[in-house]
Parts: C-alpha cells; structure tokens; sequence
C-alpha cells in the first residue's frame, strides 16, 4: 500500500522553521547514502551537512569520473610428453604430480608463443573438461587414445 500523507516539514507541528522533520532529515539521508559505499554513509544529520559542506561543494563545477574495466584473457598451450610403459592409468595424475620438473618448463615455454584470446576459454575446443571458472589458471591432462584424464 503506499503512503500517501506529505512530508512533514516541521513547522505544521509549531516547531521552527529551520527544523526538519523526522521523516524528511530520514528522506535526506537515504537519498544522499544511494548509490555510495557502505563505508561513505552519513547516519544523521549532522554527518549529512559536514559531508554536503566537505564533498559536495568544492564540485561545483565541472566533475570527473574514472571508468574502470577488467577483461579476461585466456592462453591455451598444448605439449605431448612420454609416460613410463609400466604406470597403471590411474596413477598418472600422481606421476605427473611427482615429475612436474619433466613438463612443467616445456609448458611455460609454449605459453610464450600462444595466441592471446579474450575470455575464459571454456568455449575454446581447446580448453576441453576446462571448468574451474574460480581458478585463474587451471592444468588438465588427457591420455591419448584413452578415456582418461583430469586435472594436476
């Protein structure tokens, strides 16, 4: 339902006319708060004139903003490494935990020539079973001609 009875000024009530009410001081200070930080609310009146004297008037004239964007980047690199004949498939994701010195340089180094894509990667065919949308770098390995992989 909604409230139509007017502001109460302050004077209707016999008090002075300099003095605002109760529920327009609350009227002004929920508009000043909107749309600033937490942290930048004025909680009466009293904060609400020093922050109206302190910030808001020296921008009398002109006013500057900064835009501030963040985009997302993704490189893919790709390398192919040898595994021991005798290692049980499920013990891969442990060897190449124990062995990163055999791959993990080899891995950086094909960072340096990949190719700069904007995004996440995970619509990227190359970034297959790629899902750790919190992480900001995310390894996986696959063992060819099986179906088994996951990540280091």
């Amino acid at each position: 339902m909604e409230n139509k009875k007017p502001i109460q000024w302050g004077w209707e009530k016999g008090n002075p006319s300099n003095m605002r009410s109760k529920e327009h001081q609350a009227f002004l200070i929920k508009e000043y708060n909107k749309n600033r930080l937490e942290k930048d609310h004025v909680k009466d009146m009293a904060e609400l004139n020093r922050a109206l004297l302190t910030n808001e008037v020296k921008y009398l004239g002109m006013r500057s903003v900064t835009i501030t964007e963040r985009r997302v980047y993704h490189k893919v690199a790709k390398i192919t490494i040898e595994l021991p004949k005798d290692l049980p498939i499920g013990d891969t994701e442990e060897w190449l935990d124990n062995n990163k010195a055999k791959w993990e340089q080899s891995l950086d180094n094909k960072f340096n020539d990949a190719t700069l894509d904007y995004g996440l990667g995970f619509n990227n065919p190359s970034c297959d079973g790629m899902n750790e949308s919190m992480a900001d770098r995310e390894t996986r390995y696959d063992v060819n001609g099986e179906m088994y992989g996951g990540h280091v």
